[in-house]
């Protein structure tokens, strides 16, 4: 049913999805679903989790292929806009569609492990324990640990929601190659940060 479900949302929006049209698609009776998830929300947050593990393996392969942490981080950041702008309807579903989902145990530990992830090639270290436990809404424990990376992963997410709200390609519809055009506005806006463009446009010291 999972598969079944991907395949629905790569032409479908998750508000159209239900029991009933995913039982349709899979050729069983809407009672069936039940035989294999507690509800539609229970099915959706574990795909979601999926794809916080794809997120992972993917980043890991990104950071052993490349020469730097400074590249592993534009290409991961890439990597994260063109999933958005390719899969928005997964996009939205790992990040905020189901209000509740940090209370579903697998999507909590596996949306909480891929931001552990990318606080990491932030830093350079391993900025969490074992024994921290946190949420994307406890703003004391991410301000005081990660202010900048948290700063870093709001800015990636609000440059995705982009692509999500608007058609794929976002406000480069128009370019030639609307790609590499998505390519350079990242990589700008991240040596903004990394080179200091941003303090000296402020007129303060990076």
């Amino acid at each position: 049913m999972r598969i079944a479900t991907v395949r629905i949302l790569k032409t479908e929006r998750l508000e159209d999805l239900s029991v009933r049209r995913l039982a349709r698609e899979v050729k069983v009776a809407p009672a069936n679903f039940y035989n294999h998830y507690g509800s539609l929300n229970n099915l959706l947050l574990e795909i979601a989790a999926d794809y916080f593990e794809v997120f992972r393996d993917q980043a890991a392969h990104i950071s052993r292929t490349s020469a730097n942490r400074t590249e592993a981080l534009k290409r991961t950041v890439f990597y994260f806009v063109d999933f958005a702008r390719s899969h928005p309807q997964l996009y939205r579903l790992m990040f905020g569609y189901i209000p509740d989902a940090y209370t579903y145990p697998r999507y909590r530990l596996t949306a909480g492990a891929a931001f552990e992830d990318l606080m990491e090639l932030i830093y350079g270290y391993k900025v969490f324990t074992i024994s921290d436990d946190f949420g994307p809404n406890d703003m004391a424990v991410l301000g005081s640990k990660v202010q900048i990376g948290y700063g870093m992963y709001a800015m990636l997410c609000g440059l995705s929601n982009l692509f999500v709200a608007n058609d794929s390609e976002g406000p480069f519809a128009n370019a030639s190659d609307p790609r590499e055009s998505i390519v350079a506005f990242l990589n700008g806006i991240l040596d903004a940060f990394i080179k200091g463009d941003l303090p000296k446009i402020l007129g303060a010291e990076p």
